[in-house]
């Protein structure tokens, strides 16, 4: 396993959808965070590219997985939570010892 040296906002809430869902699109997340903002009545929404781009980001972190299914990508867990906080703890005990 690659090293993760942690995790923006935007990934660990989308990761907090994906751990819940197991598998989902980007579309579905998207939604999610939009019915949250909406909820929220918080002015600014998160643009679909901006979640599409931040599930790509975190598949090249090996911390999820993607699979194409017909044309949909279904997006599922690479890293369980307890995988990814030792993951992160570890690059940080590393930078200060």
């Amino acid at each position: 396993m690659d090293k993760i040296k942690g995790i923006s906002n935007l990934e660990a809430n989308i990761l907090l959808v994906v751990w819940d869902k197991e598998k989902t699109t980007n579309r579905e997340v998207h939604e999610i965070f939009l019915k949250k903002e909406l909820k929220e009545k918080d002015s600014s929404f998160t643009p679909y590219t901006t979640i599409m781009s931040t599930m790509n980001s975190l598949v090249r972190k090996n911390i999820l997985k993607i699979n194409k299914y017909q044309k949909t990508f279904i997006y599922s867990v690479g890293l369980n939570r307890k995988e990814l906080t030792n993951s992160i703890i570890k690059s940080v005990a590393e930078k200060l010892l």
